[in-house]
């Protein structure tokens, strides 16, 4: 699978969970809304007038007033876990992935043919190391987004995947280098 494709695929699921997130809270506010009513009537002390409780009639036979705190502790929670599974910048990370692996697979080509030209590999060497900066400076902009609030699954499961087109990267470019040291190729 190419590198492009995993991180497209990373993003979809990502993405896909962002939309659960999204979806989830809408429902979510409708029952904080409830529990915020309920806890307006408790002060109130209007929780026996049934024309002003007809409003959160659905949730009347889940809320009583030893229970309503905890509730609403919950849904709170609920939310904050929910929001935090913010959207995705975009920082350019695709576009880098595919111009690095446009040129890795040129150099790859390269050692298939066994070419050893100090020309052909130091022009590879000036294009790599500009497509590896500008995927650096992408990835120095994900991590910003991707370390607040780490510990959420759907945000680690991207970073492990990030981890693991890196690591695919990071393989290709030492055969590439093996190969340059191997023929004694500056650069």
């Amino acid at each position: 699978m190419s590198l492009v494709r995993d991180w497209r695929s990373a993003k979809k699921r990502y993405d896909a969970a962002h939309t659960r997130a999204k979806q989830q809270i809408r429902g979510l506010s409708t029952r904080l809304s409830a529990v915020e009513y309920y806890l307006k009537a408790l002060r109130d002390n209007r929780l026996g007038d049934a024309a002003h409780m007809r409003r959160i009639d659905a949730y009347l036979d889940e809320f009583t007033p030893e229970s309503i705190d905890r509730i609403n502790t919950e849904l709170l929670r609920e939310l904050d876990s929910l929001t935090a599974v913010e959207a995705r910048p975009q920082v350019g990370i695709e576009r880098a992935l595919a111009v690095l692996e446009q040129i890795l697979e040129a150099a790859e080509e390269l050692m298939a043919k066994g070419d050893v030209s100090p020309v052909q590999w130091g022009q590879y060497r000036e294009v790599y190391d500009r497509s590896a900066h500008r995927l650096m400076d992408a990835g120095d902009a994900f991590e910003d987004f991707i370390n607040k609030r780490a510990n959420l699954e759907d945000k680690l499961a991207l970073r492990l995947d990030h981890a693991t087109i890196l690591k695919k990267i990071n393989q290709r470019s030492r055969a590439v280098h093996d190969y340059l040291k191997c023929n004694e190729i500056s650069g």
